[in-house]
């Protein structure tokens, strides 16, 4: 029985108990313990597996009780804000990466973790993933996982058609032109992935970074029309359709020989596509030679990060340095949050032969190209801008405006959103 369904199976108990928006369980109370309180988000798997994971836990740990509050992805950011601003947040929290940023800014405080190092073991951790979770020489949060966007593609549909797996944008567009022939698409993005794409490109003809760690902007109008150009004209010679064109079962269909997105969507889309057959492998970034800037970024799936006005700090590093390291979390998460980012939680999955796939070559891919690719900035994922640039892409692709407008449009809105 696969490690996944093992938690299925033995958290079915404890889904009965704890409903998928639990913030409280008596039977979790013990008055001769310490007490202390957990939450993430996901699927019923995820849930699933983390309870037991607590139940193993608190096993091992007969001085602490830990309080689980989970639910869905849809509606926890707003839940999230309310625990904070109210003071009522959990004494561990799952923090997507850029909450991180906006709650500390906000003034919201998290523990720092060096401060507890006897407690969690950070040499488990490579110093520059630890990066990812330090603002302001302060160690706030460990990344689970890693996430990059990356380019995966159908080398069956390559070889049908004698063409190499290509490697700078050039490459792209020839092969674009031969597939197009017969109404295949290269890639298929979402709004998301296409905008990462672009900048990608922008940043390597343009020598400059769209937005810096610290989210300062170094592009200028003639970068954000770089952008828009490259789009249009991905749109023009065929190489991809509009977002809003495609069907998630493109990819799958062999309608479109490649995807792009992140790391921990790999298996989603990949996988039915094997599943007919189809050899898909994980691509080297797009990238010209010589560049200057690479363009390419990654950043952690989530973040593990302790509540600054816990009241047991000790005791809740401890829950921490379960979740991310210990060998029965390791067995029960196994890869469905990512390619684990502590080592000796990666060292149990290889024991176990738990360490293949979709996720596990790309996340490879990532490090290969380290120090490469660069920490994303927060700012970049703002949905106003994503938003913004899908909709002048499809005013210039109507003729209803030209990419200088369409440019200055964008670039105001990013002056002035980070400026706010």
């Amino acid at each position: 029985m696969t490690a996944f369904k093992k938690a299925a199976a033995a958290g079915m108990a404890a889904a009965i108990l704890l409903c998928s928006c639990a913030e409280s369980n008596d039977s979790y109370a013990h008055n001769s313990r310490t007490n202390i309180s957990f939450s993430w988000w996901g699927k019923d798997v995820r849930h699933n597996y983390t309870t037991e994971a607590i139940s193993i836990f608190e096993e091992h740990n007969d001085d602490i009780a830990v309080y689980p509050r989970y639910a869905e992805w849809a509606g926890f950011k707003d839940r999230m804000d309310t625990k904070l601003s109210s003071g009522d947040e959990a004494d561990l929290m799952q923090i997507n990466f850029g909450w991180l940023y906006e709650y500390t800014g906000k003034g919201y405080g998290f523990y720092d973790l060096v401060g507890l190092s006897e407690y969690i073991n950070l040499d488990s951790f490579d110093k520059n993933v630890l990066e990812y979770g330090t603002i302001d020489g302060k160690l706030l949060g460990i990344p689970i996982s890693m996430n990059a966007q990356t380019v995966y593609l159908n080398k069956t549909v390559f070889d049908k058609y004698s063409l190499s797996i290509p490697k700078t944008w050039q490459d792209y567009f020839d092969a674009a032109e031969v597939m197009s022939k017969d109404g295949i698409y290269l890639l298929r993005f979402s709004k998301s992935s296409v905008w990462h794409f672009c900048i990608a490109y922008a940043e390597q003809k343009t020598g400059k970074r769209f937005l810096d760690e610290d989210g300062n902007i170094g592009f200028d109008e003639q970068d954000m029309k770089v952008m828009l150009d490259f789009y249009e004209q991905m749109l023009k010679t065929g190489m991809t359709k509009h977002p809003d064109d495609r069907d998630r079962k493109d990819f799958e269909d062999c309608k479109a020989a490649g995807t792009v997105m992140w790391i921990s969507d790999a298996e989603y889309y990949v996988a039915p596509c094997r599943k007919k057959g189809n050899e898909v492998i994980v691509a080297d970034y797009p990238a010209d030679e010589g560049v200057s800037v690479y363009g390419w970024y990654a950043k952690p799936t989530s973040l593990y990060c302790i509540s600054s006005d816990t009241e047991h700090p000790k005791e809740t590093a401890r829950l921490m340095e379960f979740m991310l390291s210990s060998e029965e979390m390791s067995k029960l998460r196994g890869l469905e949050n990512g390619v684990p980012a502590s080592r000796a939680a990666l060292e149990v999955l290889e024991a176990n032969d738990m360490i293949d796939g979709i996720q596990y070559e790309a996340d490879n891919m990532r490090k290969k190209h380290t120090p490469d690719i660069k920490l994303l900035s927060p700012y970049t994922e703002t949905a106003a801008f994503i938003e913004k640039f899908d909709e002048l892409i499809l005013k210039t692709d109507s003729g209803e405006t030209d990419s200088a407008d369409a440019a200055h449009e964008l670039y105001q809105l990013v002056i002035d959103t980070l400026s706010e």
